[in-house]
């Protein structure tokens, strides 16, 4: 199975001018890259945001993040009241697979729970209902997938089925790194520039079973300006320099709007039925 990673500068937020409108930014980041089940959401430093404006911008997404991939049954107990989060009514639900349950458990079913260790050593987990339930087995602490057992009793087990919780958030203080990075984690690593050439059969292909990194530039400069900005030579990090808006009829794409549809012609490739017509 094809790991996806996608890395974009926290200056996405610089073009808004409001916290909403920057919450708004940040929930179009989670919720496309959870519809195509990306593994990470990279977030990195361009050379033009300052040290100060860039721990600002990593608190406001890590905070909403945190939010979004809290299961809803499980928010009251787990997120404390935050004056960053008035705006998260206004946005529609990420709505994982994994959090589409009942307010109240089910015997075996799989759900969301988060594990946490009592004064005395043992094992429990907030599942959404008021007391908490005991774990049978030995599992880490955190969000994991439990299978209810009993609800008289207040019975869950973990189990190791793979289950969807979004993608990991990581934070990086340059492009560079994060090229360093992808290098060591991926094998094949994409820029996205409207000068690129669009992804053929062959080439996508080859993806299939592959761990990938997507690059996306900053609103103001792409890739390879930011590369230059960093005096780091983009080429020689990255396999494929793809543009996947032929014949755009704007001015400019939006990151955000790139990375959805990015994600559309590779999850295309990867996941569908797409025949040797290009």
């Amino acid at each position: 199975m094809t790991l996806i990673r996608v890395a974009l500068p926290t200056s996405i937020l610089d073009v808004e001018h409001t916290p909403l409108l920057k919450a708004i930014r940040v929930h179009q980041v989670a919720r496309w890259a959870s519809i195509f089940g990306v593994y990470e959401v990279i977030f990195y430093k361009e050379p033009l945001t300052g040290h100060i404006e860039f721990q600002e911008q990593e608190k406001f997404i890590k905070t909403y993040w945190s939010y979004f991939f809290t299961p809803p049954y499980l928010r009251k107990t787990l997120i404390p009241p935050n004056p960053l989060l008035r705006y998260v009514g206004a946005l529609p639900p990420i709505r994982l697979e994994a959090f589409n349950v009942d307010k109240k458990p089910r015997i075996g079913e799989v759900r969301v729970g988060f594990v946490y260790r009592d004064p005395s050593g043992k094992l429990y987990a907030h599942v959404g209902n008021s007391a908490p339930y005991l774990v049978k087995n030995t599992c880490e602490e955190g969000l994991k997938p439990l299978v209810v057992v009993n609800t008289e009793d207040r019975v869950v087990e973990c189990t190791e089925k793979p289950v969807y919780l979004g993608p990991r958030l990581t934070f990086y203080s340059s492009l560079r790194e994060v090229l360093e990075r992808s290098r060591s984690t991926s094998h094949y690593v994409i820029a996205t520039d409207k000068k690129g050439e669009f992804p053929s059969y062959d080439i996508a292909s080859k993806l299939r079973d592959r761990d990938i990194t997507i690059l996306f530039g900053s609103p103001r400069y792409d890739l390879f300006e930011i590369a230059q900005q960093e005096h780091v030579s983009l080429q020689r990090y990255i396999d494929y320099t793809w543009n996947t808006v032929p014949w755009q009829r704007v001015v400019s794409i939006r990151t955000e709007e790139a990375l959805i549809i990015t994600l559309g012609v590779i999850n295309m490739f990867l996941r569908g039925s797409v025949k040797r017509v290009l």
